[in-house]
This record gives structure tokens, C-alpha cells and sequence, in this order.
């Protein structure tokens, strides 16, 4: 295995990495302020309802902003890859 191989794979190990704490942060952290507003309301299953369907949308946009960069330089690469047959 090539070391630019090795390094493609190490990278891609931290991104998955990176998106699964991300996504298990935001999820925990809105579903847990749910819980507590829930409960310190008296409305149990609404805050929670409200945390989850926030951490859903938080949690796609910070994923989009994780791979967004990778996929920008992967379209430039496939751009420069193009030739024109005329």
C-alpha cells in the first residue's frame, strides 16, 4: 500500500470521526436541554419533540459544513481531470 493510500484512508477515519461526535454532541446536548425544559415546565414530551427535530437540522448542516471543503476539492480535481474532445 502506497503512503499517499495510508493517508487517504487516515483521513477519512478522522472525517467519520469527526462527524460522529459532532452529530452525537448536538444530538445529546438539544435532547438533553429538551428533557430539562420539560421538566422544568411540566410539558414533557414537548421540548423534547422540539430538541430532536433541532438537533436533526443542526446536526445535517454541520455534517454539510464538514464535507463541503472535501467535496469542492474533489470536484476540482475531477475538473481538471476533463479534457475537451472537439
Amino acid at each position: 500500500m502506497k503512503k499517499e493510500d495510508k493517508f487517504e484512508i487516515a483521513y477519512a477515519m478522522s472525517l467519520i470521526t469527526r462527524i460522529g461526535i459532532t452529530v452525537s454532541v448536538i444530538t445529546v446536548s438539544s435532547i438533553g436541554l429538551g428533557y430539562w425544559a420539560d421538566e422544568r415546565f411540566g410539558t414533557l414530551p414537548v421540548f423534547v419533540i422540539i430538541g430532536a427535530v433541532l438537533a436533526f437540522a443542526f446536526s445535517m448542516y454541520a455534517v454539510y459544513r464538514l464535507v463541503l471543503p472535501i467535496a469542492k476539492e474533489k470536484n476540482e480535481v475531477i475538473s481538471a481531470d476533463k479534457t475537451l474532445d472537439l
